[in-house]
């Protein structure tokens, strides 16, 4: 057929097919790399790269998706094969990657087989391949053997010929990278061996590494391979100390208690879940380097999950996945007989999880963000990246940010930033994105490869890491299965050497996971841990999250009075000084972390110190015994009951934010009956404030019974409290999220009291209208008054007009899904205001079936939108521009486009759901109360075809409120 091969032969003599391809040095000057890492996806990436530089600028590369059997195409002359008479015409590059795996067939075989259906897929019947190519060019990690005419290379050059002879496809010419002839391009094009350095390097990666990356400084190899290896020894530990387990049975190993948490991401919600951890890693094997992005979707990752959740431990589970990536296969000589011995429990414990092994080796990096905003506001000017070069130089002496930086743009990084919820004051957070934002771009500059992964609590969070670079994953909670699961491990782990008390705890656990009211208090590993030691203590559980850090608290303290030492007196004698002592520093810390300059989560300890030898001065007449007194105190609480540590020199602060939560909040309800609701309202707007609040109202319900009605009525007066409240209802939203902890369960009454309000939000423009359907339905189960609530206020909602309309209908949608009597009712109420509705109603309503895909109304088909032009959130929005900081809101507004859709004749106003609030500071009250009062009246103004312009502008509002809650007169609350 007069074809012409090009199949370049690889250097004969190194491997014959079918053996393991073993990266590592050559004889003859190249290096063999460790294609096998690349997987699927990455290596079509590659092969993309390689043909571009070697064919030339006139290839054709197609994104990840149906590519009608092609990685790339050419059309007309291309630089290729330089000793032949040069490609000219139309031509298709194929990538074929073979999986790691134990199948039979040789590497040849394996071959012939892909090609025969990759070329019979353009001559099947009804192919939609298009034009047959005149030239094709296959790439493949297999290892063709060179051997002359029995070899794996000649074996396939024969096949391809015969092949399109029977198939009658006129080649002109064909060829085969295999394994050896990749290595060899990879060898000839640095550029390209740097951007997938990660994957492909030799094993020994770190002692190897200048034969991969001549231009990498000699010494950074050495200092990231001992950084590692010291990262791997010290983070090898899970804070468990928090839950008792330190004290009572030493340290226990993150790795034989590990867990990956189930997530929901945009993709998967309402249809599945995914697991956290492999989630992150699977994201990571990815070349994420700017220059070979093509792709639109965020680069990076965050972390959303509610207090306990796991987010840190998550974090750090995945750095030590990445250094067990980047140490698995050094030689003995390069680490430590210790380093060793961790890196080979870690390496089985995570087989055991089913954590993936990350197959992009990245350098990983984690740090604390209240840390970094610690340091700034102690004056420094101070970079990310020169923050990231002092804490890796604390295990690592010489680690510079001018490292840093050459490190940054020659080896893929995995950068954990940790806890952006824990910056609570507005100020330290903006200052901290901005450097992170700074960073970012500072990454960019040098085509880095560089993934992050930002953590943060839901509540109060902003949309800081922006949604078009970071991608949201959302904790849900525990199931029964996963609490059960963990708790094993748990068990297993702390009592290793006590099989009896083992199985006793799983037992228990067993038990409390099948009772409503413990149940609920098993839906984040925090609480399983807590629970776990309980259960080893104490015949009746807790039935709130109150009471469960109350019973763990008192079950601590119990156990260091009971030993026979001066320490355990010394508690047992001042138990209402160390009360006293905890709820002070949890109060004061709580309202400070949301004052602009304050640093977060410590406070120092000198002032500690002084505060309390104020109060023991008042009981002890010796000002020498009592100072005495308060540095014993103080020691006693960091030494021993591990709740206060000192995590910086002179400073001392709560290890676990939930407990420090705790702590603050048995001090708003301690004191005079008379100030504690009173407190309560005063806090109840506050993001900051969210989950203390919600554990004082559980203390209310636990230690003050006759406070309940007072409690919950002062829901209603925090609702009334002006235009603001009246349209954000922060009292309903706190009634929601006091049904969600099935706080009110066994006290009816309150509980009816607490849907009634709660159903308010039906109608109001929440943005997670799914979570006020979801947790009022669990509500309306429980008892048949509160079922009856809800059907009135489902009538009450399709009863109304214009924006309210619009809300209640996304409820109802969900709730017609559900089984039982409400379920049906929403269902009846639906079709009936389906039938109601007027045309401009109908057409708004149809913008669900796009927006929210898990609202499907029945009546309402879907449509495919049509946008006909565009306005800026300004335009909806009529804001006194004589004030600078209100002029500041208009050029914000005017960045926010709305879009203009054409649905059955009517324009429907629509906000895409990815653009970020990076809303700007007000720093004056009539600043504040100006643009918040525009906001309000816009949102009253929106009609049915403005619905998600009212919700988006909701959200809005609820950002533009001050942050900083009133002080709780720290001094006087305890």
């Amino acid at each position: 057929m007069g074809g012409s091969r090009a199949a370049l032969v690889g250097r004969p003599g190194k491997m014959s097919e079918g053996m393991a391809v073993r990266a590592g040095a050559r004889n003859d000057g190249g290096v063999d790399y460790d294609l096998s890492r690349l997987g699927t996806r990455e290596f079509e990436h590659l092969t993309q790269a390689l043909a571009k530089r070697v064919l030339g600028a006139g290839v054709s590369v197609f994104g990840d998706g149906k590519d009608g059997g092609r990685e790339a195409t050419f059309r007309g002359p291309v630089t290729y094969p330089l000793d032949q008479k040069a490609w000219d015409g139309y031509g298709v590059v194929q990538a074929k990657f073979r999986q790691r795996s134990t199948a039979r067939n040789p590497d040849s075989v394996w071959m012939e087989n892909v090609i025969r259906e990759e070329l019979g897929a353009w001559k099947a019947a009804g192919s939609k391949r298009g034009e047959l190519p005149e030239f094709i060019l296959f790439t493949t990690n297999v290892v063709l053997s060179p051997v002359p005419f029995s070899g794996g290379i000649d074996r396939i050059d024969r096949f391809i010929e015969s092949e399109a002879k029977r198939l009658k496809i006129n080649l002109k010419g064909w060829g085969v990278w295999h394994f050896d002839e990749i290595c060899r391009y990879l060898d000839v094009y640095p550029e390209i061996r740097q951007s997938y350095a990660g994957f492909i390097t030799p094993g020994d990666v770190l002692s190897r590494l200048l034969e991969v990356l001549p231009d990498a400084v000699p010494d950074t190899a050495s200092m990231i391979r001992i950084h590692a290896g010291m990262e791997l020894v010290a983070d090898q530990w899970v804070r468990l100390g928090q839950a008792g387990a330190q004290a009572d049975s030493g340290r226990i190993g993150l790795g034989p208690v590990a867990v990956d948490l189930e997530a929901i991401t945009e993709a998967t919600q309402g249809v599945g879940s995914v697991r956290a951890g492999a989630y992150v890693i699977e994201r990571g094997d990815s070349i994420l380097r700017p220059s070979l992005q093509t792709a639109k979707d965020p680069r990076h990752a965050l972390i959303i999950g509610g207090p306990g959740q796991g987010k840190s431990t998550l974090g750090q589970l995945i750095c030590q996945a990445y250094r067990v990536a980047l140490l698995d296969e050094e030689g003995e000589s390069l680490l430590t007989a210790q380093a060793r011995e961790v890196l080979q429990a870690l390496r089985d414990d995570l087989d055991e999880l089913g954590l993936p092994r990350p197959r992009s080796r990245r350098w990983p990096l984690r740090i604390a963000l209240h840390d970094y905003a610690n340091a700034i506001l102690g004056g420094e000017e101070l970079s990310l990246l020169h923050f990231l070069a002092q804490q890796a130089s604390r295990r690592t002496p010489g680690i510079t940010a001018t490292i840093l930086q050459r490190w940054l743009r020659t080896w893929p990084w995995i950068l954990v930033l940790d806890g952006l919820d824990e910056v609570a004051s507005p100020y330290t957070r903006d200052l901290v994105m901005t450097r992170v934002s700074d960073f970012l771009i500072q990454a960019r500059g040098l085509d880095a490869d560089l993934f992050i992964v930002g953590t943060t609590r839901p509540q109060g969070y902003n949309g800081e890491f922006h949604r078009g670079d970071f991608e949201p994953i959302r904790l849900v909670e525990m199931s029964t299965a996963d609490s059960l699961h963990y708790a094993g491990k748990l068990a297993k782990a702390r009592h290793r050497d006590d099989p009896d008390m083992r199985e006793q705890v799983v037992k228990r656990i067993a038990v409390a996971s099948r009772e409503a009211g413990t149940a609920r208090l098993m839906r984040s590993p925090l609480q399983v841990t807590i629970m776990s030691l309980l259960v080893e203590k104490r015949a009746r559980m807790p039935q709130n999250r109150f009471e469960l850090f109350h019973a763990y608290y008192d079950t601590i303290y119990a156990r260091e009075v009971d030993k026979p030492n001066s320490t355990g007196q010394l508690l047992a004698e001042n138990r209402h000084h160390v009360d006293w002592l905890h709820q002070y520093v949890g109060v004061l810390l709580q309202t400070r972390a949301a004052q602009t300059g304050a640093r977060d989560s410590v406070m120092l300890k000198n002032e500690l110190e002084n505060r309390l030898q104020e109060r023991l001065k008042d009981e002890i007449d010796d000002p020498k015994k009592a100072s005495s007194l308060a540095a014993k105190l103080i020691e006693a609480v960091t030494d021993r009951l591990v709740l206060l540590v000192a995590p910086e020199l002179d400073y001392i602060g709560f290890e676990v934010r939930s407990l420090q939560e705790y702590s603050a909040a048995r001090a708003l309800i301690s004191g005079p009956d008379a100030d504690i609701i009173p407190r309560l309202e005063a806090l109840a707007q506050h993001p900051s404030w969210r989950n203390t609040w919600l554990l004082a109202a559980a203390g209310v319900f636990a230690l003050h019974p006759h406070l309940r009605s007072d409690l919950v009525n002062a829901l209603r007066t925090v609702d009334a409290l002006d235009r603001t409240t009246m349209t954000l209802l922060p009292g309903a939203q706190l009634a929601l999220s006091l049904l969600d902890e099935d706080l009110a369960r066994q006290h009816p009454r309150h509980q009816n009291l607490l849907v009634q309000h709660a159903a308010e939000l039906i109608t109001q423009s929440a943005a997670s209208p799914i979570t006020v359907a979801n947790v009022l339905v669990q509500a309306a189960s429980r008892h048949d008054q509160a079922n009856a609530h809800l059907e009135r206020a489902a009538k009450n909602a399709v009863s109304s007009r214009g924006v309210r309309l619009m809300n209640g209908f996304q409820i109802l949608a969900r709730w017609a899904k559900t089984p039982g009597q409400l379920g049906s009712a929403s269902q009846q109420l639906l079709e009936a205001a389906v039938r109601r509705m007027n045309p401009e109603e109908r057409a708004a309503a149809r913008l669900f079936s796009v927006e929210k895909p898990w609202v499907r109304i029945p009546g309402l088909a879907a449509y495919r939108p049509v946008r006909i032009g565009h306005k800026s959130l300004a335009d909806f929005i009529d804001l006194d521009r004589k004030s600078p900081e209100a002029s500041r809101f208009i050029t914000y507004f005017r960045r926010q486009d709305v879009y203009q859709l054409d649905i059955d004749g009517f324009t429907v106003h629509y906000v895409e759901p990815n653009n970020p609030f990076d809303v700007p500071l007000l720093e004056h009250d009539d600043a504040v109360r100006q643009v918040e009062q525009a906001i309000v009246n816009a949102i009253e103004a929106q009609q049915e075809t403005g619905w998600h312009v009212a919700v988006i502008l909701t959200g809005l509002l609820e950002q533009v409120l001050p942050r900083e809650a009133p002080q709780p007169r720290v001094l006087g609350i305890i």
